[in-house]
């Protein structure tokens, strides 16, 4: 076996750890948010912080431990440092960032509606130009509700994430239960 191979297989074997970590605290922030959701914004967002911050903490680990020329380590520093001050910044100001973002949400679907309105015009009619035009309304229309409504948008978003983060918990501690039975196998 070549060595490139066994560093490959041992990086990915060492890798089971943070893929059981990762996934025990989604499915945890999961949990929370779907059996407590009088106390959804502070909760998800300081379950959500803690982790990016676990997360950003092991980009920038895998970048400072895997550096090597010609590999892409230093924008995965960078992606580590920004996950880590966006992860600190919903463990410590949650209510004012999570509105800011529901907001943001709502705003981003009403510009995302008026500019395929704009667009649809260019669409010709026997390619679904009034189908285009009802989805960019119904688009303009749930964000102008997630802005005008941000807290009862906070909770059916919460519930979607809730729904998401056990999901994802339960594919990346299945994705390590997987990589902790990696055997190496020689060719023969």
């Amino acid at each position: 076996m070549a060595a490139d191979d066994r560093n490959t297989f041992d990086l990915l074997r060492s890798s089971r750890i943070t893929a059981y970590a990762l996934g025990a605290l989604a499915l945890l922030a999961g949990l929370i948010l779907l059996f407590w959701p009088d106390r959804t914004v502070v909760v998800m967002a300081r379950i959500l912080g803690i982790l990016v911050v676990v997360i950003g903490f092991g980009q920038v680990l895998e970048a400072v431990t895997t550096h090597r020329s010609g590999s892409y380590w230093g924008l995965l520093l960078l992606r580590g440092i920004v996950n880590l001050g966006f992860g600190i910044v919903l463990i410590f100001w949650p209510d004012v960032t999570v509105n800011v973002v529901v907001w943001l949400i709502g705003l981003d679907l009403v510009i995302t509606g008026l500019l395929g309105l704009i667009v649809s015009g260019r669409v010709p009619k026997e390619l679904g130009r009034t189908s285009l035009r009802w989805q960019c309304l119904i688009t303009i229309l749930v964000g102008v509700v997630i802005m005008v409504w941000p807290s009862e948008s906070v909770n059916v978003i919460a519930v979607l994430v809730a729904i998401m983060l056990i999901l994802v918990g339960l594919v990346l501690i299945a994705s390590g239960y997987q990589l902790s039975k990696a055997r190496v196998t020689t060719a023969g």
